[in-house]
């Protein structure tokens, strides 16, 4: 288990324990926690699940993901800011994909606005 960088997009394994409305599947996410702040031995790290569901995507908090190259997204997806979460190491795989510097960067405000800190 290591850590990965901010801005890469996992799939995280949230099968077994799960309530209704929350996540219960394999489902990719995007790495939003800064790499310098938590020890390499750290158990969790934070993420934000992605989800093709237009109808979960509240606008204020989610970040609209479209398909590149970079991304490996099949189609448009939306990064949803307001579910942030700590997951363990051992539920997450990586990939090779990730989203932009930019889009990086607005989830991380929208996390803020969806905390109250901005």
């Amino acid at each position: 288990m290591s850590r990965h960088a901010a801005g890469t997009i996992v799939v995280v394994d949230w099968r077994g324990g799960s309530l209704p409305q929350e996540p219960g599947k394999l489902r990719p996410a995007v790495i939003v926690e800064d790499h310098d702040l938590f020890p390499e031995a750290y158990p969790n790290m934070l993420v934000v699940p992605l989800t093709r569901e237009e109808g979960l995507a509240h606008r204020s908090f989610a970040e609209r993901i479209e398909p590149t190259a970079d991304n490996g997204a099949e189609t448009t997806c939306w990064a949803l800011a307001h579910h942030v979460t700590s997951v363990s190491l051992r539920r997450v795989s990586p990939t090779a994909s990730r989203i932009t510097a930019e889009q990086l960067s607005n989830i991380r405000k929208r996390i803020m606005v969806a905390v109250g800190a901005a």
